[in-house]
């Protein structure tokens, strides 16, 4: 069984590329938790809800129903970017899981396409920073992965030659 992970910056394309990749599989994926928790918060987010997040993705990742491929939308390593970035810290359970998670591939979604508004979205004039980070915390975590770009056919076609299925 394979398991692909979507990361990158908010805006790059990962639910999009995700949604793709499951219909062209014929598979659901594991949807980002976030965007539901944040949705349901009638207050501005803490680093603990950061937490709260990344217990809530973990699990939603490990009750998804396993065939011979998953696919999740955000993981651990956004959760620690997006902790460093916004808390200038990162949990110990959030680094912890970070080092646990055990995916075959992971997509780092290219920031080459238009920033789209989003009421969650914080980061519309970071977003090379951020992919820097992304890539760099890859490369030293020793993940092995491929940067996705272009349109989102050419993301799909890329996903599926490196997913090897």
């Amino acid at each position: 069984m394979r398991r692909i992970a979507i990361t990158g910056p908010e805006s790059s394309g990962k639910t999009k590329l995700a949604e793709d990749l499951a219909k062209y599989f014929g598979i659901t994926y594991v949807p980002e938790f976030a965007r539901e928790y944040l949705m349901a918060l009638d207050r501005p987010y803490t680093a603990d809800d950061l937490e709260k997040i990344a217990v809530g993705q973990i699990a939603l990742i490990e009750n998804a129903k396993e065939n011979n491929l998953l696919i999740v939308d955000t993981e651990m390593v956004v959760m620690h970017t997006w902790s460093k970035v916004v808390f200038g810290k990162v949990s110990d359970l959030i680094q912890k899981k970070l080092y646990e998670q055990n995916f075959d591939l992971y997509l780092l979604c290219d920031i080459d396409i238009p920033w789209e508004y989003d009421p969650l979205r914080e980061n519309e004039f970071d977003r090379e920073d951020l992919f820097q980070v992304y890539y760099k915390k890859l490369r030293e975590l020793k993940y092995n992965f491929i940067i996705v770009q272009g349109t989102p056919e050419e993301r799909l076609k890329q996903a599926i030659k490196a997913i090897g299925f």
